[in-house]
């Protein structure tokens, strides 16, 4: 394919939103356009009066316009928006898609662009019940949550795998836990932590978890830690428990050791049990000589 430059402010980007932003990855692709300039071509489509539709590359697009660079490198595709969008995907993109930017994808083949399920499964390499249940995905799934997504502040997995039941359950709830979710700034381990309590949780302790998850998951950590002494450090906090546990351990092990490793014991009981306990015993010495220095 023959690549031309087009001038950036010629460049329609109406289908920027059926992409995820990704802060880190767009931090890279500056630095390296700023370094090394274009390396990849973007793939547009002509609309008329000296504009040209983006449909592959809305990354690189903001890039350049972000460094302030007039030209961009381009491919034509010389054929009507939504066949180009089903080529660009089925061409190679596809694995770097995740399911919520398939199932805009899916919603704009079909919904926008009137095309039956079928048409749409064959034009991206699908089956019908595979795009079927990409548009499913989100259809449910509620706004907030949808440009939680596309604005980078929920990964695709985390909407997918925990916020998707809710949305089936209470589509209301759902978007009132995405919309703190984000402005919690929560992780993805965060947002699963979240779901997994809200989903097993009496009345009162869903609408703490609503009111303020970050608070909710700070008082899970504080919980989970134990209690704290609060004239000693965290990190002293962490070696005070982390000695009582050595000395509930070892006056267990006063006790259940004796009849099982003693001279009585059976030759397959010591055989595994007398390594294990020679082990222990050098490191407990080993702790004993660096304590004492």
């Amino acid at each position: 394919m023959k690549v031309i430059e087009l001038n950036v402010a010629a460049l329609d980007v109406r289908y920027d939103g059926l992409r995820v932003r990704d802060r880190r990855r767009e931090a890279q692709l500056m630095a390296s356009l700023e370094e090394h300039g274009q390396q990849d071509a973007i793939s547009v489509i002509a609309e008329g009066d000296g504009r040209w539709i983006v449909v592959d590359g809305h990354k690189r697009v903001r890039a350049l316009r972000r460094l302030r660079r007039d030209v961009a490198k381009a491919v034509v595709l010389e054929m009507p928006p939504a066949e180009a969008l089903a080529a660009v995907y089925r061409s190679g993109s596809g694995p770097s898609y995740n399911a919520v930017e398939e199932g805009w994808l899916v919603y704009e083949l079909h919904r926008v662009g009137k095309w039956d399920l079928g048409k749409t499964a064959v034009s991206i390499g699908r089956s019908k019940s595979w795009v079927s249940g990409r548009l499913g995905l989100v259809e449910i799934l509620p706004e907030a949550v949808l440009e939680g997504v596309r604005s980078g502040k929920i990964g695709a997995y985390a909407a997918t795998r925990y916020l998707l039941p809710f949305a089936r359950a209470n589509g209301g709830t759902c978007e009132r836990l995405a919309e703190k979710i984000i402005a919690a700034n929560l992780s993805s381990r965060q947002v699963a932590l979240v779901c997994e309590h809200f989903s097993k949780s009496g009345a009162e302790v869903r609408a703490r978890i609503l009111e303020d998850p970050g608070r909710f998951l700070k008082v899970l950590a504080a919980s989970a830690a134990g209690p704290q002494d609060p004239t000693l450090s965290e990190a002293e906090n962490r070696a005070l428990k982390q000695l009582d546990l050595v000395g509930n351990v070892a006056l267990g092990l006063t006790r259940g050791l004796p009849p099982v490793l003693g001279y009585d014991a059976g030759e397959i009981s010591r055989t595994k049990l007398w390594p294990a306990w020679e082990r222990a015993s050098k490191r407990w010495a080993c702790w004993t000589r660096r304590w004492r220095h």
